[in-house]
C-alpha cells in the first residue's frame, strides 16, 4: 500500500494549476510570490532599522550625559562623538558613522543633541529603497544638586610663586559651577585661606576669650582677625563657641618676638575667610585677595572648613548664612557637602609662634619642632576621618614636589583615590580644578 506524501501532492496541484488554459494565472502567481517575498524581506529590514534607532537613541543619551559632566570642555561635539563611539560601534548593523550636532543653551546648562546615520537596506531594494536615514535626539540638563562647598587653600609663604595660578584655577572651578549665572540655586561656596592660622575676621566678639584678649597690648596696631587654636581637644572639633565653656572660646592671634615689640603683630595672618555665599562675585573677590604668608599648619585650615559646613555652627556666622539657615543638617535631601583642600608643603610649625602659641607653651606636647609637626600630622589625619564620617566629601590636592609622607597624608585624607589629585606644577592646577568641578556636577536627561 502506497504511503501518502503531502509534498508530492502539493507538487501535483501546482502542475495542474500551471496547465490551466488561462494565460494570466502563472504571471499572477509569480507576482504574488514576488510581493510576498518583498513584504517579508521588508519586515526584516524594518526590524533592523528599529534596532539601529534604539541603539542610536540610547547611545546618544549616554554620550550626552558623559560629555556634559566635562564642564571645562571647549569642544562638546568632540566629547559627544568620543562617548557615542563607545556605545554605538562603527558599522553597527551596516550603518554609517553618525553625524552629530550639539547646541548649548541656558548659559551652557542645557545641551541639545542630534545624531543621524544611514542604514542600507536589503529586501526593500525591491521597492527602490536602497537606504534609510535614522535620527535620534536628546537633551541633557546640567543640574547642580544642592551643594555647600568650602575651598581650604594653602596661603603660606612657599605659595608666593604659585598664588597667581592658584587664584586662576580656583576661580575657574567657581565659574564652572555657577555656569554663567551670578547666583546659582542651592549652590553655596566658601573660602578658608590658611597658613600659620586662619583669619575669621574681627566681627565675632562673642566667640572671643575676653579675659585673655584684654591683656594684649597692640600698641599702634590693631587685631587683624586671626585666632589661635583652642585648648583641651577643642582645636579639632566642631563645637561652637560658648561663654559657659571657656575652652570653646578663641584667643586673638598675637605674635611679637621681633626686635621691635610693636611691629610684628599679626605676622603670618592670611586673608580673611569668606563664609558660604551664593554670590559668585563675592567668592571670586575673596579668592583674588589671597596673599602668601607664614608657615604651614594644615589642620587649622581644615577644621575651619569643617566648621563652616557643620550644622552645629548654624546661627553663629551671621549675614547670608544665618539668613538662609546655613549650614544645613547632614543628610539633607538633595544637598551635598564638600571640601577641597590644597597644600604645597608638609606641616611645619614656626619656631616662634603659630596658631598653637609659642613652642614653649607645649600645646602640641613638646617644644621640639619635629615632635610638634608630627602631632599636627596626627591631628590632620584624625580630622580627615572625622569629617568624612559626616559624609562630607574631601578632595585633596598635593601641589609641587611634596615628600612621600605628606602625599600619603593628603591621599588618605581624600574621600577615595579618585578624590585625590597631584599637581607637580601650579600651571597644572587649571586641569585639576576643572576635573573637580566635573566631579561635583550632577546631571539628568530631560528628554
Amino acid at each position: 500500500m502506497s504511503k501518502y506524501n503531502p509534498f508530492l501532492s502539493l507538487l501535483n496541484r501546482f502542475d495542474r494549476f500551471a496547465e490551466e488554459e488561462s494565460g494570466m494565472t502563472l504571471p499572477m502567481v509569480a507576482l504574488s510570490f514576488l510581493a510576498i517575498s518583498g513584504f517579508i524581506g521588508s519586515a526584516v529590514d524594518i526590524a533592523r532599522l528599529q534596532l539601529v534607532q534604539s541603539k542610536l537613541s540610547y547611545s546618544l543619551d549616554a554620550a550626552g550625559l558623559a560629555a556634559a559632566t566635562t564642564l571645562n570642555s571647549s569642544n562638546y561635539t568632540a566629547e559627544v562623538s568620543k562617548y557615542l563611539n563607545v556605545n554605538f560601534p562603527a558599522g553597527y548593523l551596516g550603518s554609517s558613522s553618525p553625524g552629530i550636532t550639539v547646541e548649548l543653551m541656558d548659559n551652557n546648562n542645557t545641551m541639545s543633541l542630534t545624531a543621524n546615520t544611514t542604514v542600507p537596506t536589503t529586501f526593500m531594494n525591491i521597492f527602490g529603497i536602497s537606504s534609510v536615514n535614522i535620527s535620534a535626539s536628546s537633551e541633557v540638563k546640567r543640574k547642580t544638586s544642592g551643594l555647600e562647598l568650602v575651598l581650604v587653600l594653602d596661603n603660606t609663604g612657599s605659595m608666593s610663586s604659585a598664588i597667581g595660578n592658584l587664584k586662576n584655577a580656583a576661580n575657574t572651578l567657581v565659574n564652572l559651577l555657577f555656569g554663567g549665572s551670578a547666583a546659582e540655586d542651592k549652590l553655596w561656596i566658601g573660602l578658608v585661606p590658611f597658613s600659620m592660622a586662619v583669619n575669621i575676621g574681627t566681627s565675632h566678639s562673642t566667640w572671643m576669650d575676653a579675659a585673655y584678649n584684654t591683656t594684649l597690648n597692640w600698641g599702634s596696631q590693631t587685631w587683624k582677625g586671626c585666632v589661635e587654636s583652642r585648648f583641651n581637644g577643642y582645636d579639632v572639633t566642631d563645637d561652637p563657641p560658648s561663654a559657659s565653656v571657656t575652652d570653646t572660646l578663641f584667643r586673638q592671634y598675637y605674635y611679637y618676638p621681633g626686635s621691635s615689640y610693636y611691629t610684628n603683630h599679626n605676622t603670618g595672618c592670611p586673608q580673611q575667610i569668606q563664609t558660604l555665599t551664593a554670590n559668585q562675585s563675592l567668592i571670586n573677590s575673596a579668592i583674588n585677595s589671597m596673599v602668601a604668608t607664614g608657615n604651614t599648619v594644615t589642620p587649622t585650615g581644615l577644621v575651619w572648613g569643617w566648621r563652616m559646613l557643620s550644622p552645629n555652627w548654624r546661627g553663629h556666622w551671621g549675614g547670608e548664612m544665618d539668613a538662609n539657615g546655613l549650614p544645613l543638617d547632614y543628610g539633607t535631601p538633595h544637598m551635598n557637602k564638600a571640601i577641597v583642600i590644597l597644600s604645597d608643603g608638609k606641616n611645619e610649625y614656626n619656631a616662634y609662634y603659630g596658631s598653637y602659641g609659642r613652642p614653649s607653651e607645649l600645646r602640641l606636647g613638646s617644644s621640639s619642632l619635629s615632635v610638634m609637626n608630627a602631632a599636627l600630622d596626627t591631628r590632620l589625619a584624625n580630622l580627615c576621618t572625622t569629617i568624612k564620617d559626616q559624609d562630607i566629601y574631601i578632595y585633596s590636592i598635593a601641589l609641587g614636589s611634596l615628600n612621600t609622607a605628606t602625599k600619603a597624608l593628603l591621599r588618605n585624607c581624600a574621600t577615595s583615590p579618585l578624590h585625590y589629585f597631584e599637581s607637580p606644577t601650579s600651571a597644572q592646577l587649571q586641569n585639576v580644578f576643572g576635573a573637580i568641578a566635573d566631579s561635583l556636577s550632577n546631571l539628568r536627561v530631560s528628554r
